[in-house]
């Protein structure tokens, strides 16, 4: 449209020179070049302002696509420039010279202070500036954006309850845990690139530690490799284990048989190819030990468990400021086991007899060795729940920080009021689910909250 009428502008302008009739119109017709300029520049900055547009906002989107993919993943510059390229050109349709931005599309990348510089440059034909001389065949556009990236590294235990009263909702609790891992660690990533590693750590009755179990119970693992939580002066630590002293606080006990044989612990990796079928195969039963499941979540982030751990699982150090450690810690019960080593305890009932009259029978129960005991499950104070929330108290202490979701519709049971206490903050990192879809939201909502938190950092 704009060519169409510059063209019979110029064709009246031609046949006003050749008009010897009228001396004054060529003179006239020079006089109206300066303001055929003037009016016309605006016309041909207002095109290339509007082109500029389009590309500071293709420019943005690729950016923050690059930083997204920079924040959970290690990329040389090669793969930048391919990531790059691909998202700036879906988001140019619409720009008038492509291949002109593409040309001049540059970039940079600030590791230190985790900044991703993009550049590209149009230069926008003018149809009028030009004319005369007056002005430049073109009007240079230049664009640049600068966005944050993560330079962190993550760590997250995911420990899931995987008890008998879970039965009815197990495939509600795989598709949530695979929801965690398509967020964080997304489909197509390299496990030697990522930025992000998950350990899982499903628990019953105890822990199903797989191919770890023997190291840990001192050979005493079942054939359902059920490890419990350590006791002793240890308990609430997540000191390195040794076996080989023989005490039962540096090992663990093996000796229950409550865990799913398929529900297997899996140490920090970042290999979808492992967690995603190890979700896929989590399966119920036993009764609620949470603490075993906070514990092993804890020595899954730990860098004291080098010895047990391979070397690519181990927990990098408390001190490496460049390392943010999560956990999510999830249940649906109230706490109703736990372990011990030599446990003694005293029942008595009110009896009566002629000789007597009422009095109390006592009786003392000893458990030699490690003694898998009952607690009373509607007893937020009873030694599994005080055990669990000492060990939360150390996870804390450690900077790790904990997201619990307690999946039930009492909020004020003592498994609600354990997740509270063990979340590093009520009001923003502990969650109550009463329904399968709000499980799965919660879950959702914490690992986008996980993101975001090393995407600001």
């Amino acid at each position: 449209m704009i060519s169409a009428t510059f063209r019979r502008f110029a064709k009246c302008l031609s046949t006003l020179a050749k008009d010897t009739k009228a001396a004054i119109m060529p003179i006239l017709a020079l006089a109206m070049i300066p303001l055929v300029v003037m009016v016309g520049s605006g016309i041909d900055y207002g095109r290339a302002i509007s082109e500029r547009e389009i590309l500071s906002n293709a420019l943005d989107v690729a950016a923050l696509n690059i930083a997204s993919q920079l924040s959970s993943s290690f990329m040389s510059d090669a793969q930048i420039k391919v990531a790059l390229e691909a998202a700036f050109e879906a988001n140019i349709s619409s720009l008038s010279y492509k291949e002109d931005a593409l040309e001049h599309l540059t970039f940079n990348v600030d590791p230190d202070a985790g900044v991703v510089t993009v550049r590209s440059q149009i230069d926008v034909p003018s149809y009028f500036i030009h004319i005369g001389g007056i002005g430049p065949e073109s009007i240079p556009m230049a664009v640049e954006t600068e966005v944050n990236y993560s330079r962190f590294d993550v760590e997250l235990a995911l420990v899931v309850d995987v008890t008998g009263s879970m039965g009815g909702d197990m495939g509600t609790l795989r598709t949530a845990s695979a929801g965690v891992v398509n967020t964080l660690i997304p489909e197509g990533t390299s496990p030697n690139d990522s930025k992000v590693r998950i350990s899982l750590v499903p628990y019953s009755q105890g822990v199903n530690l797989g191919e770890y179990a023997d190291a840990v119970t001192n050979g005493q693992s079942s054939w359902r490799n059920c490890v419990s939580e350590r006791v002793g002066d240890e308990i609430y630590t997540d000191a390195p284990y040794d076996a080989d002293t023989g005490s039962p606080g540096s090992y663990f006990s093996g000796a229950s048989t409550g865990c799913s044989s398929s529900s297997v612990m899996e140490p920090l990796t970042a290999d979808r190819d492992i967690l995603i079928p190890a979700i896929e195969d989590l399966r119920s039963i036993g009764y609620t030990a949470g603490q075993t499941g906070t514990a092993w979540g804890w020595y899954s982030l730990s860098p004291n468990f080098s010895n047990l751990w391979p070397a690519e699982s181990v927990g990098e150090s408390y001190t490496n400021e460049d390392v943010l450690k999560f956990a999510i810690i999830m249940t649906d019960g109230d706490n109703n086991r736990f372990y011990d080593y030599d446990y003694t305890t005293e029942s008595c009932s009110r009896r009566w007899s002629w000789s007597k009259g009422w009095y109390d029978d006592c009786r003392t129960n000893v458990c030699s060795g490690w003694c898998e005991i009952s607690a009373n499950e509607n007893d937020f104070n009873n030694e599994a729940s005080v055990r669990a929330r000492g060990i939360c108290e150390g996870m804390k202490d450690a900077g790790i920080t904990i997201y619990g979701i307690y999946f039930g519709s009492d909020n004020n049971s003592p498994g609600a009021r354990n997740m509270k206490a063990c979340a590093t903050n009520e009001s923003t990192t502990y969650y109550q689910a009463t329904s399968s879809s709000q499980l799965i939201n919660a879950f959702g909502n914490i690992a986008k909250k996980i993101q975001a938190i090393y995407l600001a950092k």
